[in-house]
């Protein structure tokens, strides 16, 4: 997409997962699993979360903050402008609407 940035990615890791925001086929089928520091239906193998770290002189790092679900709102734009309009976010669940720049339907 031509970003100038350097990106890293959480893909094939037990990054997510220690976070709370990865489950497993037999989670999401059992529909239970701890998302948002309480057991519940994950409803996919990903779900929305945002955490800080913070890294001091030494090398340190520290888990500083962490926001699920609709915790995530402000920092997320594309919600800001969804709910702005007539019908919101259209969702019947929280993960509807999103969608993959490269996987929409002509």
């Amino acid at each position: 997409m031509g970003w100038s940035f350097k990106w890293l990615s959480s893909d094939d890791n037990g990054f997510n997962r220690d976070l709370g925001v990865a489950f497993t086929p037999e989670e999401v089928a059992s529909g239970k699993a701890l998302y948002n520091y309480t057991m519940q239906n994950p409803l996919a193998t990903e779900r929305e979360g945002v955490s800080v770290f913070f890294k001091d002189p030494d090398g340190n790092v520290f888990h500083t903050y962490s926001a699920y679900a609709r915790g995530i709102d402000l920092v997320n734009t594309a919600y800001n402008y969804l709910d702005l309009v007539p019908k919101g976010r259209d969702e019947n669940s929280p993960l509807d609407w999103i969608r993959h720049h490269d996987k929409y339907k002509d």
